[in-house]
């Protein structure tokens, strides 16, 4: 636990590996500003590929604007601190109504370098300042790629077998120990996992992974909404039925013990209705458990 605490992350790695490779890349091409270049790949360098992808397509647009913005303060306004301000406001206005706040942060960097600029003619200044922060960018997003890219369909299948797993211990607890369970935990995971599998879908489309992993995907996602949605019915009836022959069998199935309970027939309504709950739940769960990967 100690030595996982410290542990130094792939991509705090991936981050300075980026770094490294811009600094050296302005030296090379003698690029005006390495520190734009380094500033850029910190900010490309996401969680996920697909993240990189549209972090970086954003805040290269959100660049974009800080300098055209400083480039016009700096014309036709006074430069002050006054008007700075005033140009900070409109750039994070402009990029919160376009919907790129990620790139609020750069695109203000990068207006007021512009802004501040005495010693050379503004608008190549602010060309150049685009530039190094789109090389920048770009070898972020590069390395994030190519240098042990993080893969959501093993982050997908890693909550869903926690999850899979955790609907288990819920459904004994609920079925066998016949005692109430809190699925907040639960439904939070789910709320995690839909937006792993958003991240997927968008790989998806940019061709970052395979295709047929999005179906099965898909599947299993379906399949955790349907558990979530029997546990809850189970949780909210708080009755205790005469289970059916069937359900015992999946019961057993299961959890690899012989059901004590004698085989009865179902006569209450109640009873009807929390087994076919319990069979969906039961069934789904099997399915999930033998799909494993």
């Amino acid at each position: 636990m100690v030595i996982k605490k410290y542990k130094i992350g792939m991509r705090t790695i991936k981050t300075a590996i980026a770094v490294s490779i811009g600094l050296f890349i302005a030296e090379v091409f003698n690029l005006q500003s390495p520190l734009f270049v380094g500033i850029g790949a910190i900010h490309a360098m996401q969680a996920t590929v697909s993240e990189s992808f549209e972090t970086g397509k954003n805040r290269i647009l959100g660049t974009v604007m800080g300098g055209i913005v400083a480039v016009i303060f700096a014309l036709y306004l006074p430069r002050n601190q006054i008007f700075m301000g005033l140009g900070i406001i409109l750039v994070i206005h402009i990029l919160n109504l376009v919907g790129w706040k990620k790139a609020i942060s750069l695109s203000a960097i990068v207006f007021i370098a512009v802004s501040l600029n005495h010693d050379f003619e503004i608008i190549p200044y602010a060309l150049s300042r685009i530039l190094d922060t789109f090389v920048g960018i770009a070898i972020g997003v590069l390395v994030n790629y190519f240098v042990a890219a993080p893969s959501s369909n093993k982050m997908f299948e890693k909550y869903a077998e926690r999850m899979i797993h955790g609907a288990k211990d819920y459904a004994y607890k609920l079925v066998v120990g016949r005692h109430k369970v809190d699925l907040k935990d639960f439904k939070s995971e789910l709320t995690k996992i839909e937006k792993i599998f958003e991240l997927i879908q968008s790989e998806t489309k940019i061709n970052l992974v395979k295709k047929k992993g999005l179906p099965e995907s898909e599947i299993t996602l379906k399949i955790i909404y349907d558990v979530y949605s029997d546990l809850s019915a189970l949780q909210m009836m708080q009755h205790i039925a005469i289970i059916s022959p069937d359900n015992l069998d999946l019961l057993e199935r299961l959890y690899s013990f012989t059901p004590i309970w004698e085989k009865k027939a179902i006569i209450a309504e109640n009873d009807i209705i929390f087994n076919y709950h319990l069979q969906r739940l039961l069934k789904n769960l099997i399915y999930l458990l033998d799909h494993e990967n």
